[in-house]
């Protein structure tokens, strides 16, 4: 654990691994996991019960081999001047581990082929029985005896070999998910730009999973073929030429069944591409979530996404339709193979014996296998596996930032220096973000940064960083950095956690640090004080809280330069002041500081003030000089009126500055409803909606009613009903045709009895009549075979895609609470993970159950139909089998579970790591998040661990009872060898031996469909969330309603939650007659401003002049069609909130609430906001929430909230004339000369809105329409 950091999750005393110490015994049945059954059993298993990862399995072992592997082979690429192969690395990373395996490969396929030629001895003898003969019958029973060793060989090896081949399938999946994140923390900003955070996730959640699965099937590449020749050569001992006619059907299907699996896998990339998108825009609904609901847009993203998912469940079909078939085609294939080879035997003029019959019969059993299922399933993975290396190589191709060492300068001096900096973001566009910057900060100065919006301030910070790459010039840094962004960010972890970020805890300084960052009263408002947890999206902090978090992580690390991106402007007045004078002036006085804000009035405590324009420096000085030079800032950026004799000459605007907090995208997602972040930002404690609740994992069995609900989801009852007696009668059939062989050598040989009593002739059965049958049997087989597969398929898609639209509707009509409630990840992962096994593995699963369930039955059916005492026997074991079944269950329910609740927290890492990437790299903790990424990955690398040996464990028994139901047919038919005759013992004999693999099979799969219900359940629990009103009431408003917007509150209440604490107390008041959140949507301009195709051109060009951002638009790539990264990422934070502002515009709302809104805006910009908002929304009701007292001073009334109370209620001077009041109060904090300037604003204000008639000293522009709405404004108290 890190000293202090406590960020890499505990182990509690971690149990050590049993298996280190096992002995030979005990791997090979697996009891060393007894314990853990019979805890299973007692209780629910938790997270503690589970054992430690192997010390080779860790995940920073694996990872860095598998890096360091990477990494020569990137090297050894650039030296042959070729592209590396990441497929090489992992070759030479694993050969010789992997190669061990192959050789129980060859023991395992060996035996299967030696198998039937004991099997062959023991029919014989029944042929040629002679109840005399105790030679024979000794032989027979040594044949017995072999027979059975085999299969207990085959019942061990089996499982060893695929518990070894999965545990290097999970090797490989944790060190490709290690390197991925590795690389992620280090993709330089262009990479960001072409890759998306949806990506990267998919990277880790499905890409990997192949590697689970290759591994398996790898091996049967050279096992296959090299079987298939085995069996050949045997057959022809057997049964002579017709054997080719059989094997030549076996190699016809290959061709098809790879042709089939080269079609799905190109559906399988389509798909791909529609689910991304779908979850790309799922994720931005739940992202924008209150967005969507202001708006009224549920409907129209609903279509989206329908649209979306109607194009992902075509496809899905389709690969679905082709899997049934090969489903079908491995079903019947065998039937089809004998059919051939026993016709052309038979043509041929031989005569058909049980013998022959049933050692074909399970020669070609065994190959079938190999040839039909895993061969063509080796090269399907395989090619997905490569599909999806080739995608994990290409982003691991992706550029990297170039890892800046922090230069310490001999002299131990610190220095930040740049000199004609000019950088790009974007190396394609033609105007540079930052154009010829030279500045120098020595320790002890603060250079404040300031600019209109757009300007490039972020970037120049960022270029500090070195996040910027700079085309020329020279940046030179001295000293560690710390760093505060524009948009807050916290991980998930406790406060303190959060502010330490990896350094040790030291008291006097942490208190220290809490003090001067404003946070003392937050914290002792928080139950748990610092140690409170921040949820997935730091879901218990108001943006302004998480602002000053920001900014105490960086004043603890206690580093030699600060960045400070704008964080004053998420916090109030009076909070500001105090973080400025004693966080910004006083603790960090020795510090080198570049202050970004566009708070003019902390400008007088800069040493240099630098203004950018376009990326452009226009001047820098200090406060005196550019006061000296008379340089206006007014011309520049319009700025405060100095001291109040300075105040402005007739004619000139009375200039109002402000800047409201940073809504940024993601506190915006991730603060509670977005009144919270400006409800009283102390009060901590009462804007705390319950915390994100524990993911609920639901207990016991999955119940019928479950299966009920998913197959009605998919289909009328009858078609069910008809469905399952398909299934039936496909089954019959299957059984019926290998019966009729049997009947046909039993009457054969019948015949040749007969005949040889009297003279030596073969007479041959009615060659017509027995064969005609047999075709009609195969031919029903096939159809009813492939007939029940797309049925299946059919009704199960169906029923995926319903319920993906009832959750999906659900989702939209949840309240927002849902959300704020659980993590977006949550959320998402029903749509992705469980919505993916529905559309692609339960179907598959489903029908393949069913199809070995029959076969189960049909095997025991034919083995006691032909000795009916094997049924005594048969209870007991059955009965053993069933007992066994729910003993593992109980635990492996658990297992399955704990696996995918440990998966959740690897993919939020990663997603908040990226969210917090230029922090996360300031800071050089990209180290430390590794590790925490890696102890992530063990954590769900010991589930995964226990998930892979319990199913061992629970096939290594069940393949012992089929071992005892085969000896009990060998033996039992050898006893009881007079009333039985030879096709009779071989039809049971031959079903025994291929009960081996297939019962367990049946039963892995019965438990892998009740874990995938799981799913099915999960979405099915989203289908009926509480809704919130309805969309449309019945009884509508007329259209041009609301003609003004009139709010009133009436002795309100107000939590977030049914049980929360109360927010607002009883608050009243009457306003008589805006919204903003910079919240940008992926895809084009014209998308966001008009997202339903509503507006003409010439409107939405119309409302982006209204917000001055008609020339940035013109000069896009594509105008109003160009593309937006995602959430808007490639505008500037001011720049997304005038499009939000234009989008407000357009729609022509009555009410405009005003959140904060221009936080990020520089002066100037803000004026034309104010201008903007004044005229086109006069007839509106403007509420503006705000925390700057100069941008509200001339709104026509003014309320004071404190702690969810209403204080005072009125027009700002008469507020004023109280010198009680809370509101005078701040005011006067602002300092004399502030306050002056304010006062006067608000007595003229005043003047003219009660006494138009008589003109006051100085002409104010203002928009004095006579429907004057009223603009009124929130304030909040802090401190």
């Amino acid at each position: 654990m890190l000293p202090g950091g406590e960020m890499l999750p505990v182990y509690p005393d971690v149990k050590p691994n049993p298996l280190q110490n096992a002995n030979l015994c005990s791997r090979v049945f697996f009891w060393w996991l007894n314990p853990l059954f019979k805890i299973g059993h007692k209780r629910r298993l938790e997270e503690d019960d589970m054992y430690s990862v192997l010390p080779e399995d860790r995940s920073k072992h694996l990872g860095e081999e598998l890096q360091g592997c990477w990494d020569k082979e990137v090297s050894r690429a650039e030296k042959d001047s070729r592209k590396p192969s990441l497929t090489k690395a992992i070759i030479k990373c694993y050969w010789k581990s992997y190669v061990v395996l192959g050789v129980f490969t060859l023991i395992e396929e060996g035996t299967k082929v030696i198998q039937p030629i004991f099997l062959g001895k023991i029919i014989n003898y029944f042929e040629k029985h002679d109840p005399s003969n105790a030679v024979a019958l000794h032989e027979a029973y040594v044949y017995a005896t072999v027979l059975t060793t085999c299969t207990l060989i085959l019942a061990i090896l089996h499982h060893l070999y695929f518990y070894h081949v999965q545990c290097a399938g999970m090797r490989l999946r944790v060190a490709m998910c290690h390197m991925i994140y590795r690389k992620a923390l280090r993709l330089s900003n262009v990479a960001m730009g072409k890759t998306t955070t949806g990506q990267i996730v998919n990277l880790l959640s499905n890409d990997v999973n192949k590697f689970d699965q290759v591994t398996i099937f790898l091996h049967f590449l050279w096992a296959g073929p090299l079987q298939a020749i085995a069996v050949t050569a045997l057959l022809w001992m057997e049964i002579g030429i017709s054997c080719l006619a059989g094997i030549a059907v076996l190699i016809i299907l290959l061709p098809l069944q790879s042709c089939i699996g080269k079609l799905f896998s190109s559906f399988r990339s389509k798909t791909a591409a529609f689910t991304d998108a779908r979850i790309r825009t799922m994720n931005e609904v739940i992202t924008g979530i209150r967005i969507i609901k202001m708006y009224a847009w549920e409907k129209s993203f609903a279509d989206l996404i329908t649209h979306l998912r109607r194009k992902e469940i075509s496809k899905i079909l389709s690969s679905s339709y082709l899997r049934g078939m090969n489903l079908a085609s491995f079903f019947v294939a065998s039937k089809i193979i004998i059919f051939v080879t026993f016709t052309t035997y038979v043509l041929l003029g031989n005569v058909i014996t049980a013998s022959h019959v049933f050692v074909a019969v399970s020669l070609y059993g065994a190959v079938r296998l190999t040839v039909t299922l895993f061969f063509p399933a080796a090269i399907e993975k395989v090619s997905e596996a490569v599909i999806s290396i080739q995608r994990i190589k290409n982003f691991l191709l992706l550029d990297e930032i170039s890892q800046r060492t922090p230069q310490l300068p001999s002299d131990g001096k610190t220095i930040v220096h740049v000199q004609d900096v000019t950088a790009f973001w974007d190396k394609t566009s033609e105007t540079p973000t930052l154009q010829d910057l030279s500045f120098t900060v020595r320790p002890g100065e603060l250079l404040a940064v300031i600019g209109p919006v757009g300007a490039g301030k972020s970037s120049l910070l960022s270029t500090v960083l070195g996040e910027l790459p700079r085309s020329r010039g020279l940046v030179s840094v001295h000293g560690r950095i710390a760093y505060v962004s524009q948009q807050p960010w916290v991980f998930s972890g406790t406060v303190r956690s959060n502010i330490l970020f990896g350094k040790k805890y030291e008291k006097e300084w942490y208190e220290k640090v809490i003090k001067v960052c404003a946070l003392r009263k937050d914290l002792q408002l928080l139950e748990d004080g610092d140690l409170t947890v921040i949820g997935d999206r730091g879901a218990t902090l108001s943006g302004g809280q998480k602002a000053r978090v920001n900014l105490a992580r960086a004043v603890y690390q206690d580093a030699d330069i600060y960045l400070l991106d704008d964080p004053l402007s998420a916090v109030d007045a009076e909070v500001g002041r105090h973080l400025f004078e004693l966080c910004i002036c006083q603790t960090l006085h020795e510090k080198i500081t570049i202050l970004v804000t566009h708070q003019l009035q902390y400008l007088k405590a800069a040493s240099q003030i630098l203004i950018l324009k376009d990326g452009k420096m226009v001047q820098k000085g200090t406060y005196t000089e550019f006061l000296k030079s008379g340089v206006d800032f007014g011309s520049l950026l319009k700025t405060e009126n100095e001291e109040a004799d300075q105040s402005p000459a007739p004619g000139s605007p009375v200039l109002r500055t402000r800047s409201f907090s940073e809504s940024s995208i993601w506190s915006q997602q991730s603060s509670k409803p977005s009144l919270k972040d400006s409800a009283p930002e102390v009060q901590t404690n009462e804007n705390i909606p319950a915390a994100v609740s524990e993911e609920s994992r639901l207990e016991g069995k999955v119940g019928f009613k479950a299966y009920k609900n998913y197959l009605m989801a998919g289909a009328h009852w009858l078609v069910i009903v008809f469905l399952i007696l398909l299934n039936v009668i496909a089954q019959v059939a299957y059984v019926l045709q290998d019966w009729w062989l049997s009947f046909w050598a039993n009457e054969q040989s019948a015949l040749n009895v007969m005949v040889n009593e009297t003279e030596n002739v073969t007479e041959k059965v009615d060659l017509a009549w027995y064969l005609g049958i047999y075709s009609g049997l195969t031919v029903a087989t096939v159809l009813f075979g492939i007939a029940r597969s797309l049925l299946v398929f059919y009704v199960l898609v169906h029923s995926s895609q319903t319920l993906h639209n009832r959750m999906f509707e659900s989702i939209l009509r949840a309240p927002v609470l849902f959300f704020d409630r659980n993590p977006i990840g949550r959320i998402l992962n029903r749509f992705s993970k469980d919505i993916g096994h529905m559309d692609d593995l339960l179907p598959l699963t489903f029908l393949d159950f069913f199809q070995t369930f029959l076969q189960v039955l049909g095997v025991v059916g034919v083995a006691v139909a032909v000795i009916p005492w094997i049924a005594i026997p048969l209870i007991p074991l059955g009965i053993l089998f069933f007992v066994l079944r729910r003993y593992f269950l109980e635990t492996s329910r658990d297992v399955k579970r704990l696996e995918s609740t440990t998966r959740s927290p690897v993919f939020s890492h990663l997603s908040s790591s990226l969210q917090g990437l230029w922090t996360i790299r300031a800071y050089k903790a990209e180290e430390r998040f590794q590790e925490l990424f890696d102890a992530h990955q063990d954590l769900h690398s010991e589930a995964w661990f226990l998930f892979l040996t319990t199913s061992r464990w629970f096939a290594v028994r069940l393949d012992a009872i089929c071992a005892i139901f085969v000896i009990i047919v060998a033996f039992g038919s050898l006893i009881l060898a007079t009333t039985v005759d030879a096709g009779q013992v071989g039809l049971a004999l031959s079903y025994a031996l291929t009960l081996m693999g297939m019962f367990q099979w049946c039963v892995r799969q019965s438990a892998e469909v009740e874990n995938m219900m799981i799913s099915v359940e999960r979405v099915m629990e989203y289908t009926d969330l509480e809704k919130e009103a309805p969309w449309e009431y019945q009884n509508r408003p007329p259209p041009n309603w609301p003609q003004d917007g009139m709010i009133v509150f009436d002795n309100v209440n107000f939590s977030y939650s049914l049980d929360g604490p109360l927010v607002l107390k009883h608050l009243t008041a009457l306003i008589k007659s805006k919204e903003k959140e910079p919240f940008l949507f992926t895809g084009t301009m014209r998308k966001n401003l008009d997202p339903f195709n509503e507006h003409t051109d010439e409107e939405l060009w119309n409302a982006l002049t209204e917000v001055q951002l008609k020339e940035a638009i013109e000069e896009l790539p594509g105008k109003l069609d160009t593309e937006l990264a995602e959430s808007g990422s490639n505008f500037s934070v001011g720049q997304r909130q005038l499009v939000c502002l234009a989008r407000a515009i357009l729609r022509r709302n009555q009410i405009l609430i005003i959140d904060e809104a221009t936080a990020n805006v520089d002066p100037r910009t803000d004026e034309l906001i104010q201008k903007t908002i004044r005229e086109k929304f006069a007839q509106c009701t403007v509420l503006t929430i705000a925390h700057r007292l100069n941008t509200i001073i001339d709104s026509d009334k003014i309320m004071v909230l404190d702690s969810g109370r209403l204080k005072e209620y009125d027009e700002p001077y008469v507020l004023l004339q109280n010198e009680e009041s809370l509101f005078h109060k701040m005011v006067q904090q602002l300092g004399k000369a502030e306050a002056a300037a304010l006062t006067e604003t608000a007595k003229q204000e005043y003047f003219k809105r009660n006494y138009p008639d008589i003109t006051h000293r100085d002409p104010v522009v203002m928009n004095a329409s006579n429907g004057q709405p009223s603009a009124f404004t929130i304030f909040e108290t802090a401190l």
